[in-house]
């Protein structure tokens, strides 16, 4: 009995020490995430089937942004911005595009004389973003993952 004790312990010691590599930590420095999370040529950003075919990634980019501001000068051409005051100024929307291809509005950034003369003008926008069609998300072909983006539109708002 005490022989089959031994080997018990023996058994178990030997399986505590083998096994010890297990719990060993591997830490990953801050600078290789940062470079393997880095945007790469070989990335492949946002886009809608419409723009899969053309080859040049700057006129497919072209095209993606076209959809995007088409849809919203549709919506405010059907919906029209009321003014109280005449204004003519940029105003610059920081879009996300989601993991899955939605868009949602991250900032409106507009000077406080926007908000007075379009006092709607972030609802309104909010709207205009939410007809954008489903884009293909953009594509991390290192992890071989769909990741979110941002993208920085900027939009002319001219009212009387």
């Amino acid at each position: 009995m005490k022989l089959r004790y031994n080997y018990i312990i023996s058994f178990a010691i030997s399986i505590i020490f083998s096994g010890c590599h297990l719990f060993e930590s591997t830490k990953v420095p801050a600078k290789e995430i940062k470079a393997a999370s880095s945007w790469t040529d070989k990335d492949q950003g946002p886009s809608f089937p419409e723009c899969e075919t053309i080859e040049d990634g700057q006129q497919n980019y072209l095209c993606f942004e076209s959809i995007i501001s088409n849809s919203i000068l549709d919506y405010i051409t059907d919906n029209p911005l009321e003014s109280t005051e005449y204004i003519s100024e940029e105003v610059s929307l920081v879009l996300k595009i989601d993991n899955e291809g939605y868009f949602s509005i991250i900032e409106v950034i507009r000077s406080s004389a926007m908000d007075n003369a379009i006092p709607n003008l972030e609802d309104q926008l909010q709207s205009a973003v939410s007809i954008i069609p489903k884009a293909e998300p953009a594509l991390k072909t290192n992890v071989g993952a769909f990741v979110s983006t941002k993208l920085v539109l900027p939009i002319m708002i001219i009212a009387e």
